[in-house]
């Protein structure tokens, strides 16, 4: 049978078609292979592509886009698959029932210049097509995109400029419907990120009321890779942590401000270093629960907040402490805005178990190391209008003592506060670099009890303070400069009593209105101001001591040319040396204070009256010291006695004439001897009758020369300090 012409080329056209279509996905493999660096500036490989013409259908395997070096891969994939629905454009809608993509790679780099896929974005002055050519209606463009799938992908993002590495491991996606009709899409995504972390993400999107719905669900991620994102908040080398999270995400597809999160949030094994790689916060967990939080309405309502064994090490420095270095560049940044949005917020309850503070003291002569250990705090119901949050705690003080009490506060009237609280037990030892800077002596031992109230309104400050230290004591002297010249040791030494307790009150007040308040100096000044006021004015402390008035053993009273103690004198020696066998560190110091001339005028009339009597065989009648001047101006036969002599004068008193004839060197040194008897009458007394260690007393004689007037009466000024 002979086959007629056009049937022979019907067939030659088919088999052309056969071995064209048979041929065509290793012609567009070749093709895309050679010319990709002319179409997209990027080198572009496809190990295999298969055309199925019965599914109409796609599959790409060893799918490689460079970088621009040609080396390494910008974006890979094992495989790719895509089925198409070619019917459906008989009714102009673009219809895919399938795409796939197996261990798709992805490697996102960003340097100072920009990314490295700038180069394959459209510039934005560009046009691919001039809208305003578009003649006629604009017509719906139609798509419907099924069964999305990402298995096994991962995705690499390199920041140069901050040295960081980001890794999405294991990435996969799954979109059931992408449709342009249709009102409901969804959309899942799960991936790993560092050794143990995974995410998972499930998308729901209402296009008939615009919004969607996302449920986040993080575990054990590591946050280490985020710090170089926090350098302008906080100055910190690296951070730690496992974060967990199941978020509910509700907003709207027009307002990215509508958006409405709830759920609840964790981090394990949480630290923050600072530039130097010491340790600044760490935590063994931290959980918020979020309730609701409304960024449209400016709406944060946060349930309970818990941090289980948080510990902050703070090191305070001549400049600065480690906490304002930290976070220097977020105090340094303008960072508070106006808002006339009206702000709710709300924290249900705040939990601290177990957690600890090391206090480090950088300031004095030697380092300063103090922790807080077993902190537990309970913080209330926490809102901006709330009349009084209440706070309780308590905590163990360097190991032994302990520390508790509540608070009340208001954020609204931040003058409101009131608190009340007590120290037990807490070692006063530990705080020996502090005395040693301030008084150059350590404390050797001593325990610190103490109770408190504050109530402090914005008008007025009520802070009672009640103290007991027992047991305390100093240690010898240290080479540390004196800082504070106040006696401190001394006050302390003398509030002692009798069972080696000190236990006073020291009430403060103020005002919180007064531009200079500050409670801490408040309290620190008035403190002092006790501590000094005790230790300039012993007396009152030590006349309890002895069961006598204090002003009694403040001075030791003497008359005009007395040389040797009475009896009134000798018991007031007895009770200082009572007040020295209880309080045996102590130290007196007597000082002679007279007035040298006018003793010196009854020195010279005394001695010419004794004269006047070997001269003459008279008895002088017996008379006080102080009767002694007015006798000699009424006695005449002593008057004519003096005036017998060729240096006297009618002119000059008896006084005067008087110390001419005897001379003023033989006066200097009676005076002289006068005085040392008086020095060795009080010494003697109290070493030898009283049996006082002389360590424990000094005698001497003041700078008569240079007296007030106030000082120039015959007696011993008493004076108090330690040995």
């Amino acid at each position: 049978m002979k086959l007629s012409k056009k049937k022979i080329g019907i067939a030659l056209l088919f088999i052309v078609l056969f071995f064209f279509f048979l041929m065509l996905s290793s012609i567009v493999k070749y093709w895309v292979n050679k010319n990709s660096e002319e179409l997209i500036g990027r080198k572009v490989e496809i190990s295999d592509l298969h055309f199925n013409y019965a599914k109409f259908s796609v599959k790409l395997d060893g799918f490689r886009l460079y970088e621009l070096d040609k080396k390494n891969d910008f974006i890979s994939c094992k495989e790719f698959y895509i089925n198409l629905n070619p019917w459906k454009l008989f009714t102009r809608e673009y219809s895919v029932s399938e795409i796939y993509l197996n261990e798709l790679n992805v490697s996102l780099h960003k340097t100072a210049e920009g990314y490295n896929f700038s180069d394959l974005m459209v510039e934005e002055n560009s046009q691919a097509v001039d809208s305003t050519s578009i003649e006629g209606e604009k017509k719906l463009l139609k798509f419907a995109f099924q069964n999305i799938q990402l298995k096994n992908g991962n995705i690499s993002y390199y920041d140069d400029e901050n040295e960081n590495v980001i890794d999405l491991k294991d990435v996969n996606v799954h979109l059931p419907l992408i449709a342009w009709n249709n009102e409901r899409s969804e959309m899942g995504l799960k991936f790993a990120m560092g050794k143990s972390g995974e995410v998972s993400i499930d998308a729901d999107i209402d296009h008939s009321v615009d919004r969607y719905a996302v449920n986040l669900d993080v575990s054990s991620m590591d946050v280490s890779p985020f710090v170089v994102y926090l350098k302008d908040y906080m100055t910190i080398s690296k951070m730690n942590g496992l974060l967990s999270t199941k978020l509910h995400v509700n907003g709207s597809l027009t307002d990215f401000m509508d958006v409405f999160v709830k759920g609840d949030a964790s981090v394990k094994q949480f630290s923050i270093y600072d530039s130097q790689e010491n340790l600044f916060l760490a935590t063994k967990s931290a959980d918020v629960v979020l309730d609701s939080i409304d960024l449209g309405t400016s709406h944060y309502q946060i349930g309970r907040i818990n941090l289980d064994s948080t510990f902050l090490y703070a090191d305070l420095y001549a400049e600065s402490s480690n906490v304002e270095q930290i976070f220097q560049p977020y105090l340094d940044s303008d960072t508070i805005e106006d808002s006339t949005d009206t702000l709710f917020y709300s924290i249900d309850t705040i939990v601290f178990q177990k957690g600890g503070l090391r206090f480090t003291d950088h300031t004095l002569n030697r380092k300063f190391v103090y922790d807080l250990s077993h902190i537990n705090v309970n913080i209330g119901t926490i809102y901006a209008d709330a009349p009084a949050i209440p706070i309780n705690y308590e905590m163990i003080l360097n190991g032994a003592g302990r520390s508790s009490g509540e608070l009340t506060f208001s954020l609204k009237d931040l003058y409101q506060f009131n608190m009340k609280g007590k120290v037990e037990k807490l070692d006063l030892m530990s705080f020996s670099p502090y005395t040693e800077f301030y008084i150059a002596r350590p404390i050797t031992q001593g325990d610190f009890d103490y109770t408190g109230s504050i109530s402090m309104t914005s008008k007025s400050l009520t802070n009672q303070n009640d103290l007991k230290i027992s047991e305390l004591d100093f240690g010898a002297k240290t080479k540390d400069p004196n800082t504070i010249k106040a006696p401190v040791r001394l006050a302390l030494y003398l509030l002692k009593d009798q069972n080696d307790l000190i236990q006073f009150e020291l009430p403060v007040s103020g005002n919180p209105n007064d531009p200079e308040f500050r409670f801490g100096k408040i309290v620190w000044k008035t403190l002092l101001n006790f501590l000094v006021k005790t230790a300039s004015k012993p007396f009152g402390l030590l006349g309890n001591l002895a069961g006598t008035n204090p002003e009694s053993i403040e001075k030791i009273p003497f008359d005009l040319l007395q040389d040797s103690l009475d009896a009134n004198q000798m018991v007031t020696l007895e009770k200082i040396a009572s007040i020295l066998k209880k309080k045996s560190e102590l130290k007196f110091l007597f000082s002679q204070e007279t007035d040298f001339s006018e003793e010196k005028d009854l020195l010279a009339v005394q001695e010419c009256a004794h004269r006047f009597v070997l001269s003459s065989d008279s008895l002088v009648p017996s008379i006080k010291n102080d009767q002694l001047l007015k006798w000699a101006n009424e006695d005449l036969a002593f008057k004519n006695y003096i005036l017998s002599f060729d240096q006297s004068s009618v002119d000059e008193s008896i006084q005067d004439n008087c110390k001419v004839i005897i001379g003023d060197q033989n006066l200097t040194s009676m005076f002289d001897i006068l005085i040392t008897k008086r020095n060795s009458s009080l010494e003697n007394y109290l070493s030898d009758s009283l049996l006082i260690d002389k360590k424990a007393f000094e005698v001497k004689t003041a700078d008569l020369r240079n007296l007030s007037i106030e000082q120039r009466a015959p007696k011993f000024r008493v004076e108090v300090s330690l040995q």
